[in-house]
């Protein structure tokens, strides 16, 4: 079978049968794509060799980043792994007479993330930060920070809330995570307060609850598309707005679901329930934390010793 063919019928797979995000979908064709540059429009499933995957690994270390540098390693494994994911397909459903094993693409080794959170004061920083641009936008940035931190939502799940999903008064709603997962999350007292603010500025009928203020003057109603903020406006507001507020690491929209996480094991929760308000597939993912809320056991150890 044609690769192009076979990989319209996986991107068809993940999309009807996996139930996969459409940001999964857009990473697994930008990768697959990526895969078809490097083969003749004509390769058949069965052309994929090693030779092909080296030239796909030459292909993807030739990539350059933000920063004009070399893509990481987990942008690299991030271009391998739909790879493997296809190959594993085409062998499933046969869709040639052979197919190159998937388990031959090792990943690149990487380092272990950075999971950190905020420290409080870093996090008020950010909180209080006052910018000089107009009352619309600094409420709405303040309210998407209180957000972030108060629910632990990825920032594609923030973007894709609309007014009608959020229920101030209840100061909870459902919300639908990555693998379409259904999960409860919860609103603090001063996140309901500062979106009850921004809220209170809105004078148009657009469904998004985060909106580009610019886009929503020039744009009709039904062009919502125009209108709901991006992640990657979400991103670098969250950015420059941790520079501004004199925080010298980066601060990201993953960051403060990293201080969400962090500070709910420090103050007492169990790991099934962070596991859930995060929409953790996997609990082994949620372990990754429990490194940061450990380190207060050891000022508890050693206040211990003084007294012992």
């Amino acid at each position: 079978m044609k690769c192009k063919l076979a990989i319209e019928k996986y991107l068809r797979h993940l999309e009807q049968v996996d139930n996969a995000s459409k940001y999964t979908i857009r990473n697994y064709r930008r990768s697959l794509n990526l895969l078809l540059g490097v083969l003749n429009e004509s390769a058949e499933v069965r052309n994929i060799d090693l030779d092909a995957i080296d030239r796909f690994r030459d292909e993807i270390f030739s990539l350059k980043g933000q920063k004009n540098e070399t893509v990481s390693r987990r942008t690299q494994n991030i271009y391998l792994v739909p790879v493997r994911s296809f190959l594993k397909f085409c062998c499933r459903h046969e869709l040639d007479e052979t197919v190159f094993s998937p388990e031959k693409i090792e990943l690149v080794k990487i380092d272990p993330s950075d999971v950190s959170g905020l420290k409080i004061e870093e996090l008020n920083a950010l909180r209080n930060f006052n910018s000089s641009k107009s009352d619309f936008v600094r409420l709405r940035d303040r309210a998407i920070v209180e957000m972030l931190f108060s629910t632990g939502l990825r920032v594609s799940e923030l973007c894709d809330l609309d007014l009608e999903n959020v229920n101030l008064s209840a100061r909870e709603f459902s919300i639908v995570g990555k693998g379409k997962k259904i999960r409860t999350v919860f609103l603090t007292p001063r996140a309901v307060e500062v979106l009850k603010k921004y809220l209170d500025t809105r004078t148009d009928n657009f469904a998004p609850l985060f909106i580009n203020f610019r886009a929503a003057r020039t744009t009709k109603i039904l062009e919502v598309s125009k209108v709901r903020l991006t992640r990657t406006a979400v991103e670098v507001m969250i950015r420059d707005r941790g520079r501004r507020a004199g925080i010298t690491r980066p601060v990201t929209p993953h960051r403060l679901r990293h201080t969400f996480a962090t500070m709910l094991l420090r103050n007492g929760a169990d790991l099934r329930s962070v596991q859930e308000l995060l929409g953790h597939s996997n609990i082994a993912t949620t372990q990754i934390y429990t490194h940061f809320a450990n380190a207060d056991l050891k000022k508890t150890h050693e206040k211990f010793l003084e007294i012992s």
